[in-house]
């Protein structure tokens, strides 16, 4: 049976205190809303409708009977009601008085919302307090509704919700709710309801924070960035051209210290822009001597046609094994003898019999931007050259193999690679 603390005299409609507007209805479930109005209506009308069980209950609002149970034990923990068992029967067997309202919220310690968001799951109060960092504001309860309203409607991941209030503030520098549920319609329209989405089409929406995001991703921050991290991403990707491929290996090499952080990743990419400067004025230099070697053989053959990629293969060979004196001299001697003055009859007279397959293995000379395996290869190479300078009756412990040189060297090896003194003593 139901029956109330305080009866209403009353009988033709029923009155509920607007403590349940205003802190209850929100936050409860549909089916859970359903079984307490109807509850507190067949406990205000018990003379004229009768008593009814669980069953009954669950047949009327055309819903699970463990849907009524679960209904009941959630709000008894709410204290909005209390189950009142009968002796030597079924754990099912009770009845229900519904608790006054006006009393419940003088009675809670803690906000229905905090109830309610406990209720649920932990990973639902992260995404609230998240909210509340990016908005600076505490969430009322319609904003709640609305936000966990928006979940259930369309399924959408919870980290995908915090994302669209980020990047609310990150384009606006302030967000409310509204604002990022409107951004949310946005995205789910365009088919964005899990953080993989959201990967594969943030891009486009605003390439520069895909990239910010992508960056702290990976870094393992799931956050905005600040303002110095942002410049200091702007300069890695402006200033210096590295691809996102190359901030990663850093990023790698940033993880492996005690305690990673933007500065000591910022020292990393520095030192990196620094081998890239100095070895970019050396490929320079190469490209206008190599590009004057060509120009060279060309005028002295007096043709202007095009060379094969063959041709280009044998000129490439050319300059990087033999002194350009040798070659400039076999065209001389070449044109006294009259003998044919082309690329091939030149290659052949200067290597001789040389073995096809290496010359099938020649690479053209490339002298385009430098990729992240030609960096490993500039620190393979800075490695090498630092081995050879040591020395040799000084027994080594043996080290992880590393890009950079980071704190698994020794400190002296860290402050020659990477860091000077100065900047050594601010980590």
């Amino acid at each position: 049976m139901f029956f109330l603390s305080n009866t209403n005299e009353a009988k033709s409609y029923t009155l509920i205190h607007n403590v349940f507007f205003e802190q209850i209805m929100p936050y409860l479930d549909d089916k859970y809303l359903k079984v307490y109005m109807y509850t507190y209506y067949l406990a205000n009308n018990i003379d004229k409708i009768g008593v009814k069980n669980n069953e009954d209950i669950a047949k009327d609002l055309n819903i699970d009977y463990l849907d009524v149970i679960s209904a009941f034990d959630y709000l008894e923990k709410f204290n909005l009601i209390r189950k009142h068992y009968v002796e030597n029967s079924q754990s099912d067997n009770y009845s229900i008085e519904i608790l006054p309202l006006n009393k419940y919220s003088k009675k809670q310690e803690t906000t229905y919302e905090m109830e309610y968001i406990s209720s649920k799951n932990e990973k639902l109060r992260q995404m609230y307090d998240k909210i509340e960092e990016i908005t600076k504001v505490h969430l009322n309860a319609y904003d709640i509704k609305k936000i966990d309203t928006t979940i259930k409607n369309n399924d959408i991941a919870y980290e995908v919700v915090v994302e669209a209030f980020k990047f609310i503030y990150y384009n606006n520098k302030s967000v409310n709710v509204n604002e990022a549920l409107n951004t949310l319609k946005l995205w789910i329209r365009e088919g964005i309801y899990t953080s993989k989405d959201l990967d594969n089409s943030l891009s486009n929406i605003n390439e520069r924070y895909a990239t910010y995001r992508k960056i702290l991703k990976y870094f393992g921050e799931y956050r905005l960035p600040t303002k110095p991290e942002m410049k200091k991403m702007d300069k890695w990707i402006d200033e210096y051209c590295f691809s996102i491929e190359v901030i990663e290996k850093a990023i790698d090499e940033t993880l492996k210290i005690k305690s990673p952080n933007f500065r000591y990743l910022d020292a990393i990419l520095n030192k990196w822009y620094e081998l890239y400067t100095r070895t970019r004025k050396i490929l320079q230099k190469d490209k206008t001597a190599y590009t004057n070697f060509k120009t060279e053989i060309i005028k002295l053959q007096n043709t202007d046609r095009k060379i094969t990629e063959d041709e280009e293969k044998k000129l490439s060979f050319l300059y990087k094994n033999y002194p350009l004196d040798t070659v400039f001299s076999a065209i001389k001697h070449m044109n006294l003898q009259n003998k044919t003055n082309d690329i091939d009859t030149l290659f052949d007279f200067i290597t001789g019999n040389i073995n096809t397959g290496d010359l099938q293995k020649e690479t053209i000379l490339s002298f385009g931007n430098i990729s992240l395996e030609d960096l490993e290869n500039i620190f393979a190479n800075q490695q090498e050259n630092m081995r050879k300078t040591e020395p040799k009756n000084i027994t080594k412990t043996v080290k992880r193999q590393t890009y950079v040189n980071t704190p698994t060297l020794t400190g002296k090896d860290l402050e020659d690679a990477i860091l000077s003194n100065n900047d050594l003593d601010n980590f």
